[in-house]
């Protein structure tokens, strides 16, 4: 254990408090906060104006009154906002005599990727857009990552152990040459279909989640403040040995809390404005990101592996909704009413009671990631290993992968739509059909 611990926590170099750390960039959450919650009633305002709003169905959709978009274009602003401020903010730690740069230089590829995705979700907000081409819009992000080095040899956190075991009997350089073999081809092509998978996977977790008033944000809250967690934890134990990259992730995490706490009360149950794909595909862009940016220290593998269990319920629920729509043969893109928040509604929880759970389940996760900071990773893969497969067992059990289908017309919002959707039993589907369709159908 103390060989683990000295490998871990670069004993010799330099370790600095949480205070330390957190005290030189809090403003970055300052400004975050400020701007987006005083931009999103304005966003609110705009979008009323140019009927940009989210109509009810009376059949998938819970709300039963219009409800305005655009409240994550005010996330964004305020996440950016937050990144412009730190960029006046001094390093927690400077070396004397380098020329180093003493202010936080945050990679503008991250910037470039979150616009390529906030522009995307506007457009599918505004005028709609096909699955294929969003995920083509994401892949474009992760692209933009990539070109500015972000995780450029983030797979080497995965690859590490095997290259270096295997160096010698493929005749490639000494083992104990890291550097050399953290620049191969190998690492390089692992690391680009890395980044482009979970800033794929990630965007399009969240934008599923995003099903009832104050999910989304809320449970992305509770992760930030996870990854906030983790970044500071490794800046103070990492030695210094990249001060700017433990800032940057450091100062990420700080944006995102703070722009997220602002739009979370305007969102909540009942919500007055919506975060749309907008917001819902730039949260799972920046959790991405930060993922990125855990996997891109080798050293410290179990960070990166505690960011994912903290993002484990938006990842748990796709998984859920994609293994779901394959057994049952249906169209793996196409929408339904069967996520996981929708179940539990279905079970009789109300929409706030749905959300408050949700949140928990978050916390818990957040809580179980944080746990393997303090013990060895080899004993957290086993918790997890238990934790994760008795989910999905439950998950099994409670009838929430087999689905019956219930098709409805679809019909203006009334009394009877509203009795249609919610109709459906517990481990069913709702599928809506045009009229004609339907008729036809039933033989009519």
């Amino acid at each position: 254990m103390m060989a683990l611990l000295a490998s871990e926590s670069f004993v010799g170099l330099r370790t600095f408090t949480a205070d330390e750390v957190i005290s030189r960039y809090v403003f970055t959450f300052y400004a975050a906060y400020i701007v987006a919650f005083l931009l999103t009633p304005l966003m609110r305002m705009v979008a009323i104006h140019y009927d940009i709003i989210d109509k009810p169905d009376g059949t998938r959709k819970v709300h039963t009154a219009p409800v305005a978009y655009l409240g994550g274009v005010a996330v964004f602003m305020g996440w950016l906002a937050g990144l412009t401020i730190s960029q006046f903010l001094l390093l927690h730690h400077i070396e004397p005599d380098t020329e180093l740069p003493k202010n936080l230089v945050v990679n503008f590829g991250i910037v470039v990727g979150a616009c390529v995705i906030v522009l995307l979700g506007i457009w599918d907000d505004v005028m709609g857009l096909n699955p294929w081409r969003k995920i083509a819009g994401q892949v474009f992000a992760a692209v933009c990552l990539l070109a500015t080095g972000v995780g450029r040899t983030a797979a080497w956190v995965f690859l590490k152990y095997i290259l270096m075991r295997t160096s010698l009997w493929l005749g490639w350089p000494d083992p104990q040459a890291t550097a050399v073999l953290q620049e191969h081809w190998i690492v390089e092509v692992f690391s680009i279909l890395f980044v482009i998978g979970i800033v794929v996977v990630c965007c399009n977790a969240a934008n599923l989640m995003d099903g009832l008033d104050g999910l989304c944000g809320g449970v992305t809250a509770i992760v930030a403040a996870g990854f906030l967690f983790l970044a500071v934890n490794l800046a103070t134990s990492s030695g210094g040995v990249n001060v700017n990259l433990d800032a940057t992730r450091v100062v990420l995490g700080l944006a995102l809390l703070g722009a997220v706490l602002a739009f979370v009360p305007f969102n909540f149950n009942p919500a007055s404005i919506f975060m749309g794909d907008t917001g819902s595909m730039f949260l799972g862009f920046c959790c991405a990101t930060m993922m990125i940016l855990f996997a891109s220290d080798p050293v410290h593998f179990k960070w990166f592996l505690a960011s994912m269990v903290m993002f484990a319920l938006p990842l748990l629920d796709t998984a859920l909704a994609f293994v779901r729509r394959w057994v049952n043969r249906r169209p793996l893109f196409g929408a339904d009413r069967h996520h996981f928040h929708h179940q539990l509604v279905a079970r009789g929880f109300t929409v706030k009671q749905t959300v408050l759970i949700s949140y928990g389940l978050a916390l818990a996760c957040a809580l179980l990631g944080a746990a393997i900071v303090f013990i060895r990773t080899r004993y957290a893969v086993g918790i997890y290993l238990v934790v994760f497969g008795s989910v999905i067992v439950a998950v099994y059990k409670m009838g929430m992968v087999h689905e019956r289908v219930q098709s409805v017309p679809r019909q203006p919002l009334g009394a009877a739509a509203a009795q249609a959707a919610g109709d459906v039993a517990p481990a069913g589907a709702l599928d809506v059909t045009e009229a004609r369709q339907v008729g036809q159908a039933r033989g009519q």
